[in-house]
């Protein structure tokens, strides 16, 4: 029991650690930096894709590995000047499929980071990137690959 706790205690102090030191990271950092093709967590290779446009951030975060890849997404608020998230882990494995964010947004661009969390048997390797590329809808039928991401704009065709 007593083993228990303390591994319980050690996986959640490290995930405390890692958020600290992502958002240290976020304010040495400052501005997007380019996104790394390949990012890794532990021995893990990781990548996501970032669909924006309407009302909902749609991303889909896969590794090289079949299990225990978590991935959570984290965006750059300009009207509070503060980096939010809506807190959850989604898996980021070799099968992942598409997940949407469960955030709300106004119209306007916005920065996107992803936190990757890959487990190693004992703990939990971090990493992360800024993304700066992105599938950018107009409308359902017109998108394109962009350097930037706008949410809150009609897709409906007129």
């Amino acid at each position: 029991m007593a083993t228990t706790a303390r591994t319980l205690i050690r996986r959640l102090a490290g995930l405390v650690v890692a958020t600290a030191a992502m958002f240290l990271g976020f304010a040495i950092v400052g501005s997007v930096g380019a996104a790394n093709a390949d990012t890794v967590a532990g021995n893990t290779v990781f990548g996501t894709t970032v669909e924006c446009g309407g009302d909902s951030l749609v991303f889909t975060s896969t590794s090289d590995a079949d299990s225990g890849s978590f991935a959570k997404i984290w965006v750059w608020d300009s009207y509070t000047e503060q980096w939010v998230t809506d807190g959850y882990w989604v898996e980021a494995d070799y099968y992942a499929s598409y997940n949407i964010s469960d955030l709300t947004f106004d119209p306007g661009y916005y920065m996107v980071y992803v936190q990757y969390a890959q487990w190693n048997g004992y703990d939990f390797d971090f990493s992360g990137e800024y993304i700066d590329t992105y599938e950018q809808y107009y409308t359902y039928s017109d998108h394109q690959a962009e350097s930037f991401c706008y949410m809150g704009n009609d897709l409906t065709e007129y």
